[in-house]
């Protein structure tokens, strides 16, 4: 593995530059580090390969302004699209979308104040209706990196799926169970066929009577049940044929979400094991 470049990434966007920052709980800084390692570890190995003519693409689909604040200590730390941007190898392009427009402005401001050598796009709007306009712009033979970091169940699964349809589309994605679908299991699950749930989980998936089976319904089984379902829906309708993940936790005891890795080739979880042994601290990571 390359040197950690997490303190120098720190260091960058450590002055206020008077733009707006996401405020985050502290378990952010280990899903941001899991992510910066992941991106070093495939841009250095990929960058340039004869197998990516087209070269490597970035894609983020809650961009947020590009910078965010750790809530207990004012730390700042880099958001998810200026990691990409200070990649060590550039991306042929980094194409991120952002709701908020403030935020959408100031992610641009900041993407182009780091000089970086990638082509960038800030698309502005709500993700699952302008995600058709963020796989146009992936240029054909390239590969991708998408990261989908919701706050809750916002990442519809025909958004990810018009991702997927672009080539080689690797996917690391915050599945929020225990932010919305642990607390809000029995409403989805009285809820029609079109709930938030459902729209996460795709098509041709009857999970209720699945779901009304279970005799056990303890916050880790309901994580349990509703992962390995998603993980099954991304391989039978997507082609995902291998899998990571990485529970982020508030404590040692207080598991908060999960994040999903998904490719469709052997290599990319290759790349995901090595980079989340160990987190932002340096401790060994735990995963449920």
């Amino acid at each position: 593995m390359p040197d950690d470049r997490w303190p120098r990434l720190c260091e960058i966007v450590a002055k206020d530059d008077g733009l707006p920052t996401r405020p985050v709980g502290h378990w952010s800084e280990d899903k941001l580090y899991f992510w910066n390692r992941y991106i070093d570890i495939t841009t250095r190995a990929m960058v340039g390969h004869p197998a990516w003519q087209a070269g490597l693409v970035y894609v983020d689909l809650f961009a947020g302004p590009g910078i965010c604040t750790l809530r207990e200590s004012n730390k700042r730390i880099p958001g998810s699209p200026l990691i990409a941007a200070y990649a060590p190898k550039p991306f042929r392009r980094i194409i991120v979308g952002e709701k908020c427009p403030n935020l959408a402005e100031a992610c641009r401001a900041r993407l182009l104040h780091s000089n970086t050598e990638s082509e960038t796009d800030v698309v502005e709007g709500d993700c699952n209706e302008r995600v058709r306009d963020i796989a146009r712009a992936i240029p054909a033979g390239s590969l991708t990196l998408a990261f989908i970091d919701p706050t809750s169940l916002h990442a519809e699964f025909d958004t990810i799926q018009t991702l997927a349809a672009c080539g080689r589309v690797d996917l690391l994605i915050l599945f929020a169970d225990k932010f919305d679908l642990v607390r809000n299991i029995d409403f989805y699950e009285d809820q029609k066929m079109n709930s938030r749930l459902d729209r996460v989980l795709g098509p041709s998936l009857d999970w209720r009577p699945l779901w009304k089976q279970q005799v056990s319904r303890t916050t880790a089984n309901i994580s349990k049940f509703f992962v390995e379902l998603y993980k099954k829906q991304l391989g039978r309708h997507l082609g995902y044929r291998v899998f990571g993940e990485k529970c982020i936790r508030r404590s040692a005891k207080a598991p908060l979400y999960r994040l999903i890795y998904a490719s469709k080739h052997e290599r990319g979880l290759e790349f995901w094991s090595k980079i989340t042994k160990k987190d932002a601290k340096g401790q060994i990571s735990f995963l449920d």
